[in-house]
């Protein structure tokens, strides 16, 4: 079975899915489309089971049914790509320093008192934690808080279907008792920040936390690395050209 042809029919029907289909509709059977792509009905198959394991479309007796996208699944294939190394570190460190600081005006006008509950009790459960895992875990609790007070669904949900790496990479700064204490500190002043609504102050303190995060990772990986001096993780220079 020729694999470009299934990519190239697989293409054609997830763009028709998205623009011209409602979450129900019925996709035209196997031999309609084997006639109307010119190519086997065993073509036609195995490009069935490429969208619905991208969670397009979904069998049923009357045949392949559209579904409501489910964004989580295309997501979570980003999750394959991340490692260990010095770039995807810096990479996800800037991410969540770019979306959370940048969300900060939305915080402050959509955080609610439960969040803010659920915040200061993620923030009491990373210092207690007995090991490093718990306490990257809370960690994460507590910055997707912040998140889901910004009240834009689209990041709240980057943040879920990307939670193992983010916590995965949370653990370096845990794995230190004294950087834990730190955060810990600093995340209470974004929440008496949040709590007050107030967004400059929110900004700055958020600001000040993943400096430090920075700081943190930049000595974690000329360590490992064996650097002589800790690297520059922010702002994030051009290389010489």
């Amino acid at each position: 079975m020729d694999r470009s042809t299934v990519k190239e029919v697989r293409e054609i029907l997830r763009q028709e899915i998205v623009e011209r289909h409602q979450p129900g509709d019925l996709l035209p059977n196997e031999r309609d489309l084997a006639l109307r792509f010119d190519v086997s009905r065993n073509t036609i198959r195995e490009t069935m089971i490429h969208l619905e394991a991208l969670s397009l479309i979904e069998k049923t007796k009357r045949g392949a049914r559209v579904r409501k996208p489910d964004f989580g699944i295309m997501f979570a294939q980003l999750t394959q790509h991340f490692d260990t190394s010095a770039r995807s570190f810096t990479d996800v460190l800037n991410f969540r320093r770019i979306n959370e600081t940048g969300a900060a005006p939305l915080m402050v006008c959509h955080v609610t008192d439960d969040i803010l509950a659920r915040i200061r009790a993620a923030n009491t459960r990373m210092a207690d934690a007995l090991t490093a895992a718990e306490a990257a875990q809370a960690d994460y609790d507590f910055h997707l808080g912040l998140v889901e007070a910004a009240g834009n669904s689209v990041l709240t949900r980057l943040y879920d279907v990307l939670s193992v790496p983010l916590r995965y990479y949370l653990e370096v700064g845990k794995s230190q008792k004294l950087d834990t204490e730190t955060a810990r500190s600093q995340h209470e002043r974004i929440i008496e920040a949040l709590a007050a609504r107030d967004d400059a102050a929110l900004t700055r303190a958020l600001s000040d936390h993943f400096q430090h995060s920075s700081d943190v990772l930049a000595d974690w990986l000329a360590a490992r690395e064996g650097g002589p001096e800790p690297i520059s993780l922010w702002p994030v220079r051009r290389p010489d050209r």
